[in-house]
């Protein structure tokens, strides 16, 4: 849980422009308060994000910023080298917190056969027009994961 909040208050305090206030969850602040997304939109965000038959230059309306079109080329490729055994993923989400500024943390797991567990990590959402989106700082490592995992290389992001 730690480890979500921090990731959270990260993501927020880097994009966020310098302010001379404290914002919620900092140190001697309350806890913060506000609109997550549920599990079902995380999984959501997740499945249209690792689905192999959406070219990722499309996949805008779940990342932000979206893919460059290098990164969109390599994310297509490693999508359709894992697709066999490991996709589509069985996502797990767990403790979605809310963050300042529209952001919101999670951890998200994947389970099911070897080809497909990754560890426990935290991913960071925003809300941006009504929707919430992975952020691409978060994503990319995730997709990462995913492909390492996929491609049969040992588990990664373990502690």
């Amino acid at each position: 849980m730690k480890t979500v909040a921090a990731a959270i208050i990260l993501a927020a305090t880097i994009t966020a422009p310098a302010t001379a206030h404290a914002d919620c969850g900092d140190p001697d602040q309350p806890a913060c308060t506000g609109p997550v997304p549920t599990v079902d939109q995380v999984v959501a965000i997740m499945a249209e994000l690792t689905d192999p038959n959406i070219p990722a230059v499309n996949k805008g309306n779940v990342i932000t910023p979206p893919f460059t079109a290098e990164e969109a080329a390599t994310l297509d490729h490693q999508l359709q080298v894992i697709e066999g055994p490991a996709l589509p993923l069985p996502f797990i989400v767990t403790n979605i917190q809310p963050a300042p500024n529209h952001y919101a943390g999670a951890t998200v797991e994947t389970g099911g056969n070897m080809y497909q567990r990754t560890w426990p990590r935290p991913i960071v959402l925003v809300e941006q027009d009504g929707h919430w989106k992975i952020t691409h700082d978060t994503a990319m490592p995730e997709l990462h994961a995913f492909w390492l995992n996929g491609t049969r290389r040992p588990v990664v992001g373990g502690i």
